[in-house]
């Protein structure tokens, strides 16, 4: 008796546009050669490269009608055969496809990087290694990016998704997926930047002003295009003064007086810095006489 499996109709329409996509960038294997490499081509050879071509694009449909375990079973038929290994890859590919689509990302991860490491000259490798890199995106909880609680979260899979991302545009900085992986990338890196804000704000409640400095320290330092502005470079200036750090709460005016030359504490900044300065060359001339 075959068991029905509810399939959502979300879960369809991700398959359909997921395919669609991928008809433009993927690289299918040739069925026919040229010149003399076609003439010698036996008919055994051809014949099962019909026969994987057919089952490939029955596991296709079967896919797009959501029918995954059936899917996954002539797309591994084709992928575990020496017979078929024209459509290997893809076959492959498509096994880590159904599972992403079921929303089963740590496993479509595993199969994605099998693919990677089975196929590593395949045309079709961009696509492979966006998969891993936007399975562990996704694997983030979405009410994570809405929520301020979520900051307070152990941010490991987000801190694997930034890594994978950055692995991604940084082998196929051209691909197709680039744009996509980019903004992944800016929404990750948002959310760990905000995390460090959280932190701050936990010790700046217990007035712990070193732990405050430090974390808005690495804010600016690691996330610049959220945390290089004129108040959190200013906020972490005044923590370091009030931890009495003075050497670094000197390269925090310095910062940022560099940087808001006509920032609306331009004048406390300089005031602080000459401050530093000034108490610096006393001690100096104390200890010299």
């Amino acid at each position: 008796m075959q068991r029905c499996v509810r399939v959502s109709l979300g879960q369809t329409k991700r398959a359909v546009s997921l395919l669609a996509s991928l008809c433009a960038v993927l690289v299918l294997p040739s069925l026919t050669g040229s010149g003399c490499a076609a003439q010698n081509k036996s008919l055994s050879t051809a014949e099962m490269d019909d026969t994987a071509r057919r089952i490939y694009y029955e596991g296709v449909e079967e896919l797009i009608d959501g029918n995954f375990v059936q899917a996954t079973k002539l797309f591994n038929q084709v992928a575990r055969s020496p017979r078929y290994v024209s459509y290997a890859a893809l076959a492959k590919l498509r096994i880590g496809d159904a599972l992403y689509i079921q929303d089963r990302y740590a496993e479509a991860t595993e199969v994605y990087r099998a693919y990677m490491s089975q196929f590593k000259s395949d045309p079709n490798a961009p696509y492979g290694r966006f998969r891993i890199a936007a399975s562990y995106y996704k694997r983030i909880p979405s009410e994570w990016f809405a929520s301020p609680a979520a900051y307070e979260m152990d941010q490991t899979l987000t801190r694997q998704a930034e890594a994978e991302l950055k692995g991604f545009l940084s082998m196929f900085p051209t691909s197709r997926f680039a744009t996509e992986a980019r903004q992944m990338l800016n929404d990750v890196r948002r959310m760990l930047f905000e995390s460090e804000l959280f932190a701050a704000d936990f010790y700046e409640n217990k007035k712990r002003w070193r732990a405050v400095a430090w974390r808005l320290d690495k804010a600016v330092d690691t996330y610049p295009e959220f945390g290089l502005n004129d108040a959190l470079v200013w906020r972490m200036a005044k923590a370091y003064a009030a931890a009495d750090e003075q050497a670094d709460a000197a390269r925090a005016y310095g910062l940022y007086l560099k940087n808001f030359p006509d920032g609306e504490h331009q004048a406390e900044a300089k005031a602080g810095l000459d401050a530093i300065r000034d108490a610096l060359d006393k001690s100096t001339k104390d200890s010299d006489s």
